[in-house]
């Protein structure tokens, strides 16, 4: 990967506002101090509260519903504290947040929270007055809210910025199974991949006249915009299993694997290793795989993207 920069909330350390939630031990503590101020408050006769082991006990089911509102207070305080930061925020929490940075950065007709959340984190670049990439990044996808992404480089001492943008390709798998007509065995699966990451001549005429505008663009710089340079590959590869294991079920986990992998790959600059195919296939029940396709890892530049066209995955056997 040669560029990313995109926020991947999955890869930030848990924030240390957020509170881990057990209702087993939020029942147990309202257990425990419920029997110190039954002692302290001397009961009749010095009566003992010792029917806590019985199923139909009064007391633990009191404990136990007024357990299940603390636990939804406690994950509403949690899910307030998501709700105002960048990362995690959705909706209007979004637009709040949005308020504090430069110029408000109001959200565009019909973006989605993830393309909104990536323009508000870039939206700072755009005050620097030596045309950072990340300043036209944040122009080009404001000046379209339909692209899922853009980059921009420049050849040193030419004064040319070539921002390239890319369609929002969103890509479908449909998979095809192929069964033995003889023994009903799962003999493969594969995929043809949908999608064109190529904008339209319009979309780049948009986009550069959008960012040739007084008060974007660098007075030395001279603008470019086209579409990815696109490397096509396909992905296939062999699988073993380990004896007894369910092969249908096997490879619905290999198959919505490979389905989030090449989602997440799915960027300019992306490259695409055979490490992480490997990874994908390297689901519960398999033995071992061997990648047949791609040869070796898809490299791309900042103005590249790689387009799968295609996946099969073959079973081979069951590991001896």
């Amino acid at each position: 990967m040669s560029r990313f920069s995109v926020i991947q909330p999955e890869l930030l350390p848990q924030m240390q506002v957020l509170e881990s939630i057990s209702m087993n031990d939020i029942i147990t503590t309202r257990l425990a101090r419920f029997r110190e101020l039954w002692a302290l408050s001397d009961p009749p006769n010095a009566a003992q509260y010792d029917v806590g082991a019985l199923e139909f006990d009064p007391i633990v089911i009191n404990q136990e519903c007024g357990g299940y509102f603390e636990g939804m207070l406690r994950d509403r305080v949690n899910q307030a504290c998501r709700a105002i930061t960048l990362v995690y925020g959705v909706g209007s929490d979004l637009e709040a947040i949005a308020s504090r940075y430069p110029g408000g950065v109001p959200k565009l007709v019909g973006e989605s929270d993830p393309a909104y959340r990536r323009r508000i984190w870039l939206s700072p670049n755009a005050l620097s007055p030596h045309g950072e990439a990340e300043s036209y990044q944040f122009w080009a996808l404001t000046a379209d809210s339909t692209l899922r992404d853009a980059s921009a480089v420049t050849a040193e001492g030419t004064g040319k910025v070539y921002i390239t943008i890319m369609a929002n390709n969103v890509e479908t798998l449909t998979w095809n199974r192929l069964y033995d007509v003889t023994t009903g065995a799962l003999l493969s699966s594969s995929a043809t991949l949908s999608g064109n990451a190529t904008p339209t001549l319009q979309q780049i005429i948009d986009v550069r006249k959008y960012i040739l505008a007084e008060g974007r663009k660098g007075l030395t710089d001279e603008i470019i915009v086209y579409g990815p340079k696109i490397t096509h590959c396909n992905y296939k590869a062999r699988v073993w299993l380990f004896p007894n294991m369910p092969t249908d079920f096997v490879m619905s986990g290999i198959e919505t694997a490979v389905a989030a992998l090449l989602a997440k790959q799915n960027w300019l600059g992306y490259d695409h290793s055979r490490m992480a195919f490997d990874a994908a296939l390297a689901q519960s029940g398999v033995h071992h795989a061997v990648i047949d396709e791609p040869f070796k890892d898809v490299n791309v530049d900042d103005r590249g993207l790689v387009k799968v066209d295609m996946v099969k995955l073959m079973v081979a056997g069951t590991a001896e």
